[in-house]
């Protein structure tokens, strides 16, 4: 009997090992075409067994306010959810945001150099931002397309500086002579351990001075938008 207790000890270790070992896995896209913007991330964990997407398929810029629709799909395996929503951005939620983050500050022993160090064990495995542009005129559009190249260089450098790039970033600028045109489309993946997460969010705690200040200021933070 005691035989077979150890061997399920071990494979409950084994897994436990294995678990910490594996990746969380996010995947962003994000387009714009003319008027229309897209937004997709898409987060993978526990070898696949949990899948989240979200998927922002209108964003509208309505004076200072933003508002969009969002379709939130996934869960663990064989509990999948789907849910649809209209939020909208205005300066009531910056405000709150800003608060919020103002709060975590002053309850947390050194929090911007624990969001540095987390940052940069976060790994980019795909990193890659491509640019169409037309003015409408051929000497502008050269010039335009010349600037994005420098936005390009500068987006990636800035992406290195905060997290580690795994991949060479790819990028290409499209110009488009004969009709005004502008799309952008920028595609990139991560990933980092679970374990490495989870060790950092427990540093995190062990950083934390006000903990009730620090939890409530925390909920403001991940709580969607009202509703549109």
């Amino acid at each position: 009997m005691a035989f077979w207790l150890w061997i399920a000890l071990a494979i409950v270790v084994a897994l436990i090992v294995i678990m910490l070992f594996s990746h969380i896995r996010i995947r962003v896209r994000y387009s714009r075409s003319g008027q229309l913007d897209q937004l997709v991330v898409v987060i993978q964990a526990l070898n696949g067994l949990f899948h989240y997407q979200v998927i922002l398929p209108s964003i509208l810029i309505r004076g200072w306010s933003v508002v969009y629709h969002e379709k939130r799909t996934g869960g663990i395996a064989g509990d999948v959810n789907h849910k649809q929503n209209s939020r909208w951005i205005g300066k009531r939620t910056i405000l709150r945001y800003i608060r919020a983050y103002r709060t975590v500050l002053k309850s947390t022993r050194q929090f911007k150099r624990w969001a540095r160090r987390t940052l940069k064990k976060v790994e980019c495995t795909r990193w890659r931002l491509d640019f169409r542009v037309g003015t409408g005129d051929a000497a502008s559009t050269a010039v335009v397309t010349g600037l994005l190249w420098a936005v390009s260089g500068c987006a990636s450098g800035v992406a290195g500086q905060y997290i580690t790039l795994k991949t060479s970033p790819q990028s290409e600028i499209a110009p488009n002579y004969s009709a005004t045109e502008f799309t952008v489309v920028w595609e990139a993946d991560f990933r980092i351990r679970l374990g490495t997460a989870m060790g950092s969010f427990i540093k995190l705690g062990t950083k934390t001075i006000h903990i009730a200040l620090a939890m409530g200021a925390w909920r403001n933070m991940l709580s969607s938008p009202k509703q549109a």
